[in-house]
């Protein structure tokens, strides 16, 4: 069996169900369900399953309540304030990357990884240089080159269904 939870609590355990029940923001309504539970009287590692949580999880919250109370553990909500880590580029950097992927420079991901490396030696993977691009909006891949004797109005009948097959 483990150890009892000592919580100066500020709301009932009716108070947090409620609180619980009314919320429609899933991260705030899985922190207020997994309080509630240990509120009632149940164990950590109860209301941590229960709540569908890690047990070190749901101790970090009791932490966070302990020490500023519901407002905290509601406050520390992921993504909300999050400033995420520091770019390897400055925003001039991407400004002039921005201007070069955006005329068309780049045919690939691969092409504007080069271009970073020889223009401010700051090495990008292709997966870190296609989510900056997809930040700006900008997709280097073009379309597939069309035969020049392709006819564009038989294309659009096969699409249409309108060609019978041979």
């Amino acid at each position: 069996m483990g150890r009892s939870v000592t919580v100066a609590w500020g709301e009932t355990a009716d108070e947090l169900y409620g609180r619980y029940r009314r919320e429609r923001d899933l991260p705030a309504r899985k922190r207020l369900q997994a309080l509630w539970l240990v509120r009632r009287g149940d164990g950590v590692v109860s209301a941590a399953q229960q709540a569908g949580v890690g047990v070190r999880t749901l101790e970090r919250w009791l932490g966070w309540y302990r020490e500023g109370g519901l407002d905290s553990v509601l406050g520390r909500v992921p993504g909300h304030g999050a400033k995420g880590a520091l770019g390897k580029l400055t925003a001039e950097q991407v400004g002039r990357l921005a201007q070069h992927a955006g005329s068309g420079e780049f045919y690939t991901y691969g092409e504007a990884v080069e271009w970073v490396r020889s223009e401010y030696g700051v090495g990008y993977s292709y997966n870190g240089i296609w989510s900056l691009l997809s930040r700006l909006e900008i997709h280097p891949k073009v379309p597939r080159p069309t035969a020049e004797h392709a006819d564009a109005e038989v294309q659009e009948a096969y699409k249409k269904g309108g060609l019978a097959p041979r």
